[in-house]
């Protein structure tokens, strides 16, 4: 896939496309994660953030990036505040569809996040881009996978 290809369509997904979404996100945690632990627990994590989507679906907002007609990323928020799942196509990162899903997903959150903000737990390697978003450190006692860390965007 080109860098330069057109703009990408944002839209809802549909539960039919739950399996797609979780190829997708399996694609890019394994090119992306090198431990295998992590790797394995970050998995798990995200098909139980997708199996409380498709059972809570009006308690979320969860939108999906196409480049023609392939699936290139998706974001997940549950209760309009937790972004619990971000994934982008590694052959596409750095082409602003991140960046748009985020800024799509925080406009759908504003007004109905009780926390008036979206909280994630960012991995290492993603860490300054969601600086680059706007997103601030914040307190955590939750334990979390080694380099992930703490952040929130006010909406």
């Amino acid at each position: 896939m080109d860098k330069d290809s057109p703009e990408a369509r944002l839209s809802a997904v549909a539960p039919a496309e739950a399996e797609p979404v979780r190829r997708l996100m399996e694609r890019v945690i394994v090119a992306s994660l090198a431990d295998a632990s992590v790797r394995l627990d970050t998995l798990a994590n995200v098909n139980r953030n997708v199996d409380y989507w498709l059972t809570h679906s009006q308690q979320c907002v969860h939108i999906k990036a196409v480049l023609g007609d392939e699936l290139v990323g998706v974001v997940l928020v549950k209760d309009f505040w937790n972004l619990c799942s971000l994934f982008v196509d590694q052959r596409v990162q750095g082409t602003g569809i991140g960046r748009r899903l985020v800024a799509t997903a925080s406009v759908a959150c504003s007004g109905r996040s009780p926390k008036q903000a979206l909280f994630l737990n960012a991995a290492s390697h993603a860490v300054g881009f969601y600086e680059r978003l706007g997103f601030v450190p914040r307190e955590s006692n939750q334990p979390l996978p080694p380099g992930f860390r703490p952040m929130q965007l006010a909406l």
